[in-house]
């Protein structure tokens, strides 16, 4: 289940990999830092880490994102 009635929408692995990927969008790159996103999301009161772990998975799990440490990677579309 992606989203539960019982959790918070402003903490779910959905709405922070959506944060994630308007930051990486905002930026115009193609890869940012984890602590560039970790700051980002702070803003919008988000500081858990394990907030911050779900909404990767999501976008690891999903295809959109690779990593290679520090950094979060937007996969090419011919991967």
């Amino acid at each position: 289940m992606l989203l539960s009635k019982d959790e918070n929408i402003k903490t779910s692995s959905i709405y922070v990999a959506t944060l994630i990927l308007k930051q990486i969008q905002k930026k115009k790159v193609d890869k940012i830092s984890i602590f560039d996103v970790s700051k980002e999301l702070k803003k919008h009161n988000i500081t858990r880490y394990r907030h911050l772990f779900f909404g990767l998975a999501f976008l690891y799990s999903s295809g959109i994102v690779d990593f290679q440490e520090p950094f979060i990677y937007i996969k090419n579309k011919n991967d």
